[in-house]
């Protein structure tokens, strides 16, 4: 790529967040279809989105960019062509030529793109699972923990924080959700102040100290009864509601 086109690549960037969960732990390969073809090889250290799809795969959602050489008709990617990460670090090579999930946009030479397929549980590092992190400060959590304890995995996976009614900050982390081709709550952090009050989530925390409920939903929460009746009913019908408007 022209010194040019680069640095018209590292001010498009700055425009967008990237999306961390999971990584790789190794060199992967990644499949259309779950019992199909591999058409990708990422790196590792790769960053990625997923959820469990079965016993032995996670389905993928990775956001890259690509140079517009390699996509055949602005729409396929071509086999060799190179995939980079928002720090313009490649991250991977295609090995059989597909279709990516979604074109974002296209700006001058590069093509942002999110690519859709199923990656065997091994390759996924699990140093780097908010779920399991989470659930480690959990076993070492007191009923009173605040921001301040999870302040540190809050900004590794650089969650997203809302501030609400001034007594309330949530702090979000998405999944993908495939038919609609979107992003949800994965794990929705809620302060009153600075006090921990409740976490809902889709995926299993092992939580000890803390009440864990079912939503009857796809959520769960896990809560601080400590809180009064009046608190946490405020809580939730400022954030039950938002949930299921994503």
């Amino acid at each position: 790529m022209r010194k040019s086109n680069c640095y018209i690549f590292l001010i498009l960037i700055f425009c967008f967040e990237p999306l961390l969960a999971e990584q790789t732990s190794g060199f992967c390969a990644i499949s259309e279809e779950e019992k199909g073809r591999e058409v990708l090889a990422i790196f590792p250290g790769t960053a990625f989105l997923c959820i469990p799809a079965s016993s032995l795969k996670s389905r993928i959602w990775l956001d890259a960019w690509v140079p517009n050489r390699f996509l055949y008709d602005g729409l396929r990617l071509i086999e060799k062509a190179k995939i980079y990460n928002h720090s313009f670090k490649q991250i991977g090579r295609v090995s059989m030529s597909f279709n990516p999930m979604q074109i974002m946009e296209v700006k001058d030479s590069l093509t942002h793109i999110i690519i859709s397929g199923f990656l065997p549980k091994g390759c996924i590092d699990y140093s780097a699972v908010p779920e399991i992190d989470l659930s480690n400060l959990l076993d070492k959590a007191e009923n009173n923990e605040r921001f301040t304890f999870f302040e540190n995995f809050i900004k590794k996976y650089e969650f997203i924080p809302t501030i609400e009614n001034n007594n309330y900050t949530s702090y979000l982390i998405k999944e993908p959700e495939f038919v609609q081709q979107i992003l949800t709550p994965r794990i929705l952090m809620v302060f009153y102040k600075t006090e921990l009050i409740a976490i809902f989530h889709t995926q299993p925390i092992r939580v000890k100290k803390y009440d864990s409920i079912e939503m009857g939903s796809q959520y769960k929460m896990i809560y601080n009864s400590k809180f009064s009746e009046h608190t946490k009913q405020e809580m939730v019908s400022i954030y039950k509601s938002k949930l299921h408007d994503f």
